[in-house]
């Protein structure tokens, strides 16, 4: 029996369209649960980063300076389009490397304890597929949080929203995404998901609260 009908008996087959395609890759090489961390993990990095960013801004920016708190906005908008954009590419490019480098060893592995080669095995091919996924799911997933949090900044410029308006507006937006993830990670746990929920906009929350009281210790409050 060749190795390719070995793989096909060992191993479901890749067959079908694209999406089906790939979920049969990530269900061969467990990517589902790998992606679905990411996913939650790296949105709340997200959140998190754009809270931390738009507190500075509310904190610092003084409006007594209409010219100076114009600038200032300016900066916080385009730091935190900047951030957004910093964390898909880092996101991305550290996860596919990382992934690709554990699914090649785990490869290897499986091929010395088989004694075959199996660099060109369905279960190869669906490591790549799976390595792939994760990345693109770890690179967007805070990216995607990131920029839904900062929306309402983009309308300040054309004058629909107040700077300090916009900046409540992604504050609450922050906070129920925060929610939104909590819970998500209840479902997936099968336990209470309204605990999630409040544990992870707690996270929120703590976050404000430190921001202002380190603004107020370095006298950075505008």
């Amino acid at each position: 029996m060749s190795n390719s009908d070995e793989d096909n008996h060992t191993y479901p087959t890749l067959e079908g369209g694209r999406v089906q395609r790939i979920m049969r890759a990530l269900e061969l090489t467990q990517g589902v649960e790998i992606a679905r961390r990411y996913l939650a993990m790296n949105a709340f990095d997200g959140a998190l980063t754009m809270m931390g960013l738009i507190l500075g801004g509310l904190l610092t920016i003084n409006p007594a300076i209409p010219d100076q708190a114009h600038l200032q906005f300016d900066a916080i908008l385009l730091a935190a389009a900047g951030t957004s954009i910093a964390m898909a590419i880092s996101g991305f490019s550290g996860s596919y490397l990382t992934e690709s480098a554990e699914r090649d060893r785990e490869v290897e592995e499986i091929g010395k304890a088989m004694l075959s080669d199996m660099s060109d095995s369905m279960y190869a091919k669906a490591s790549k597929t799976t390595s792939v996924v994760v990345a693109l799911i770890d690179g967007s997933s805070p990216a995607i949080a990131a920029f839904i949090i900062i929306i309402p900044l983009f309308f300040v410029p054309s004058g629909i929203l107040g700077y300090r308006m916009a900046f409540y507006f992604a504050i609450g937006i922050c906070l129920a995404l925060l929610f939104a993830l909590g819970l998500f990670l209840g479902s997936v746990s099968k336990k209470n998901i309204w605990s999630y929920g409040a544990k992870t906009l707690f996270a929120g929350i703590m976050t404000a609260i430190l921001m202002v009281i380190v603004s107020y210790i370095t006298g950075a409050v505008g």
